[in-house]
């Protein structure tokens, strides 16, 4: 097998596996999932050179399609975790105040400005 047909069949491998939804439970598993698919892509990468027969220009054309969908998908991927990130440290801060509600606390009262001089 070809290093470019090697290197679509793995494109598209990474494909179907964001096309699917990622849940919560299972995002570590599917993170380890994609970025071995990445690596490998890369590797494969480093290893092209031409020239290319008309079949692997034919498959090239259909990867530089799919690389467009596989960042769209790794940037929603990307927005979802940052979006899971920030509610939680949100969650850490509200269960932080309700254990200790006064722990930033800071008013002024009881301070005034006196402008007679």
């Amino acid at each position: 097998m070809s290093v470019v047909a090697e290197l679509w069949n793995v494109t598209k491998e990474l494909y179907a596996l964001l096309e699917k939804p990622v849940v919560k439970e299972a995002r570590e598993e599917t993170i380890a999932a994609i970025e071995q698919l990445l690596k490998r892509r890369g590797e494969l990468i480093e290893q092209l050179s031409p020239p290319y027969s008309e079949e692997e220009q034919q498959l090239g054309r259909e990867m530089v399609a799919l690389n467009q969908t596989i960042a769209q998908k790794l940037t929603q991927l990307k927005q979802q975790i940052q979006q899971d990130l920030k509610a939680l440290k949100q969650k850490k801060k509200a269960n932080q105040n309700y254990t200790n509600p006064y722990q930033e606390a800071f008013s002024m009262d009881g301070m005034f400005y006196d402008k007679k001089r």
